[in-house]
């Protein structure tokens, strides 16, 4: 085999392995999709009362930044059902819809959301007491839930992937509602 040849036929393969890795890639790519990022940037929780009258009432204010990240790079998804859901010792004590939207490939949109309010909960004695101690020390262990829908247009159809995601945070409660940031607060991401 002449130099020519040797040349002509390594550009042919070449060019076969790239094709092949393309398709390959391509087919990986339209089977996974790749998990959202989602992380709490920021959060204040400036009241956090527990009232044992009749019944268990929980006080609050709770102020938080989450940030929602399209990791898919080649397409927007369309967001529906979106909720956020705040719980204390597995009772729930807030909630609030986002609505929905859309995200472009690999953009991400902030929620400044700011929570507050009286709250009948079901902490049992054991809450009750974990409140307690909490309460000695100003740190509350505190979670957020984003739930809700992501939509992708695929070549067969739109696939819809649940999301269910856990943002778990411990919070110092703090003096003033004039706070504007958690001392020394670390963005959390969530699973």
């Amino acid at each position: 085999m002449d130099t020519e040849t040797k040349i002509y036929c390594s550009c042919i393969w070449t060019f076969f392995f790239l094709v092949f890795t393309f398709i390959v890639g391509s087919i990986i790519a339209d089977l996974v999709i790749p998990p959202q990022k989602i992380a709490i940037l920021d959060a204040n929780l400036t009241r956090f009362e527990l009232a044992a009258s009749p019944t268990t009432s929980l006080s609050y204010n709770l102020s938080f930044t989450m940030s929602i990240h399209n990791s898919v790079w080649d397409d927007k998804a369309d967001y529906h059902d979106m909720e956020v859901n705040c719980y204390y010792y597995s009772e729930q004590f807030d909630s609030r819809k986002l609505g929905d939207f859309m995200l472009k490939s690999r953009r991400t949109r902030l929620f400044n959301l700011s929570r507050s309010g009286n709250s009948s909960v079901d902490l049992g004695s054991n809450g009750v007491d974990a409140f307690k101690r909490s309460n000695e020390t100003g740190f509350f262990d505190l979670e957020i839930w984003l739930k809700g829908k992501r939509i992708f247009e695929a070549d067969e159809g739109d696939r819809h992937v649940h999301l269910y995601y856990q943002c778990k945070l411990r919070l110092q409660l703090m003096a003033s509602q004039n706070s504007t940031t958690q001392g020394n607060f670390k963005p959390v991401k969530c699973h």
